[in-house]
Formats: structure tokens, sequence, C-alpha cells
């Protein structure tokens, strides 16, 4: 494969209105943070956090608040769907994403409450509280734009305020709407830009960014610093990490992503930013899904996974006139949607991706069978990861532009648009 091969349209920057600029008043200084699910995933999770957070509001003054942005814990999320099974309902994506909003909004009612009963003067935004302005796709909400009003009075009046991740309210009608699954860091992020912060928090079971999934892979090692490119090259290619949306936005408007743990001593991983040095990394996604068809079907599967956003790259097929399509990150039933929603002659195969992204910015891309992905993993990691051992160097001459990394490309998106490298 060509390096710079990825499923990424080249998306034109959101227009950060001029309104947008942060206002005098509210605080002297304000912390962006976000806990994924996994920060809640029992009750004695929350006393850790709660402390934590108690100690860096003391640690930044009575004017200083904090903003946090929560997903559902994981227990509310796999109760939902325990739920529709006992009522014989097949858990499809539609049933299962309708009931994810009300999910995050119990979720961030519940650490509120926490937060209360450990003396921090908490509060919830939801819906046009957040001010998070959508279109009126219930379940995957485009954002369009941001209005602070209400926000900046919760924070006048608080010491910290609870956002359930991912909600909005549509820009016409005000109805509450739903920005898709993994959209917590976006308006985490999405705030943040619109405060006028330089940097979001966020905090989940791993401290960052490795450059091996650590589950597969002992001798995966904590990336200090990533460039955006990279890491939403490896977003894409299935890295259990922030959406590639989330960090798009981010790219966009120049923030600084710092990852953190969030148990123990909390500390900093990954630091995200523009201008960082591509490291070597191994992605395995186990996660990934392939599909078999002709040229012409594979190019429409490409533009209808485009059209509701789902990463995914074509590669090559088993013989000449085909194509394979993979969809990364797991959270979609692409099956279902190709075959049954869209009527597409598309053929599973039981393969998954491996992709190795390069210092000079490319990736390579290859998939191998189920028993073979950990082991593979190991041996390119051995290879191109591990300090002492040969590792591909940089390419000295100019890469073409389809070898640039991300961010040089991240200028035009269209969203029903085929890949770049179809």
């Amino acid at each position: 494969m060509h390096k710079g091969n990825t499923n990424m349209q080249e998306r034109s920057a959101w227009t950060r209105p001029t309104a947008l600029q942060p206002l005098p008043g509210a605080c002297d200084s304000t912390s962006v943070m976000m806990f994924d699910g996994s920060s809640f995933a029992t009750r004695e999770h929350f006393g850790p956090v709660c402390e934590w957070l108690r100690r860096r509001l003391d640690e930044g003054g009575p004017r200083h608040r904090i903003l946090c942005v929560v997903s559902a814990p994981s227990g509310l999320t796999e109760q939902y769907h325990d739920t529709l099974l006992a009522l014989n309902q097949a858990p499809s994506d539609r049933l299962v994403d309708a009931g994810l909003p009300l999910a995050d909004s119990m979720g961030a009612v519940l650490f509120a409450a926490a937060l209360e009963a450990h003396g921090i003067r908490a509060t919830v935004a939801l819906g046009n509280q957040i001010g998070l302005r959508t279109d009126t796709n219930y379940t995957r909400a485009r954002l369009q734009g941001i209005s602070l009003a209400a926000l900046r009075r919760q924070l006048l009046q608080h010491s910290l305020v609870v956002v359930p991740g991912g909600q909005g309210s549509a820009a016409r009608g005000g109805q509450t709407m739903w920005m898709g699954r993994n959209s917590a860091a976006l308006s985490a992020i999405a705030l943040a830009a619109a405060l006028g912060q330089e940097e979001v928090e966020v905090y989940s079971d791993r401290p960052g960014v490795f450059s091996c999934d650590p589950d597969l892979v002992d001798s995966a090692t904590l990336i200090p610093r990533l460039p955006y490119s990279q890491a939403i090259q490896m977003s894409t290619s299935g890295a259990k990490m922030l959406h590639h949306r989330a960090l798009e936005h981010a790219l966009q408007n120049r923030l600084r992503i710092v990852c953190r743990r969030n148990h123990a001593k909390f500390e900093a991983g990954t630091v995200l930013v523009a201008d960082a040095a591509f490291q070597p990394a191994v992605v395995p996604d186990a996660r990934s899904q392939t599909f078999e068809a002709d040229i012409g079907t594979a190019e429409d599967a490409a533009r209808q996974l485009a059209a509701v956003e789902v990463p995914h790259v074509l590669m090559p097929g088993t013989r000449a006139g085909m194509r394979r399509v993979v969809v990364t990150s797991g959270f979609f039933d692409a099956w279902h949607f190709l075959a049954i929603e869209c009527q597409l002659p598309v053929t599973r195969q039981n393969t998954l991706l491996l992709t190795r992204v390069r210092l000079d910015g490319g990736v390579k891309r290859e998939l191998v069978s189920p028993s073979a992905l950990a082991a593979r993993a190991r041996e390119l990691h051995d290879i191109h990861c591990t300090p002492g051992l040969p590792r591909t160097p940089p390419q000295t001459h100019a890469p073409s532009s389809s070898a640039q990394p991300l961010s040089a490309r991240l200028a035009v998106l269209a969203h029903a648009q085929i890949p770049s490298h179809a």
C-alpha cells in the first residue's frame, strides 16, 4: 500500500464564529476536562475523581472554574443494552444510539451528585444549556455553531459544571440532539475552543497513546508527544483513542490535548499537538470488518460509509477487478448497513486490519487472519518500534501529495465523497 492511504476525506475547517471570543467576568480561568466512561465504571471510581477535581479547584483559586464533559459509565450503557434484550428487542444500532443520550445525561447527574457530596459546588448543563448547536439528525447530529451565554452563567454561579458528552440542541427548534458515539471528546474540544482555551485534558484508563495496543504487545511504549496528523491516521485505522472528528476539530483550532490517567495519581501521558514529529507505531484493529466487492460496488460502499462518517479504508481485492472495503473501530454494524440497508452485493471476509505508521508520516496496511493478528503485530513492533532495532528511515526527497501527513490534506472535506485514496 502507498503511504498516506486513509479513509479520511479532506474536511474544510469548521469556521469559528467571531461571537465565540472569550468574555471577561465569569471567572479568572477555566479548565476543560473530559472523562470517559471507564472513569466511573464502579461506585468506587467516583471518590478519587471528585478528590482530584477538588485539588485542582483549590490550586486554581476561588475564581477558577472547571468545565467537565463526561461519558456515560459503561454500566449504564450495558444496562440499557440488556434491557432491550430482556424486552426481546434486537439491540440494533438505531435503538442503542437512541438510548445513549439518556445514559449520558444520567451519568452526568450521578457525577454531579457525587461532587456535591464531596463539597464541590456543581451543576449539570443539558440540551440548550450547553450551547452546542446542531442539525436535526437525532443520533448523528453535526455541529453547526455554539452559543455560550447560558453556559457562562452556569460557570459564574458554580465552581464546576458537568456536561454530558455528545449532547447538543438543534439550531432550529432547540430539541436535544446527540452527535454520535465517541463524541464526548468533540464536545469538550468544541467548548474549549469557543471559550478561548488552549488546552483540553482527556482522562481515560490509559495515560495516552502507545506505540501498539499494550493488551496485545507487552513491549508497547507510551508516546510522549504525538502530532495530530498521526493521531488521526491511527484513529481512523482502528486505534483505541479519541475519535477522528474530535482530533480534526482540535487541529483546526490549534488546541493542545493532554491525556491523563483517570485514577491513582492522574498523571499526564501523551500530549497531542500540531507540530510534533511522527513516531513509529503499529495499529492492530481486532474490531475491523472486511468486505470484498467489484470495484464499482466497493467505491459505492465507500461513498455510503463516508456519508455517515464511518471510518474505513479501501484496499486491493484478492483478484483483478475486485476491491476490499475495511470498516475500522468496530462501533458500527457495517454488514447490516451495506448489505441490508444499502443492498450492496458485498462479501464478508474473515480478515483484520493491521496498520504500520512510518517515521515519514506514511502508512502501510495489510490484512491478516484473526489468529495471526497478535503475533504479526508483535513482529512488526519489534522491527519498527523497539529502540535499538532497525527502523525505516524518513524519506529525504519531497513526498508526493498522497504521502503528505494528513494535516497537510485537511483542507476540503465533503461528507459524501469517495476517500482520497480510492
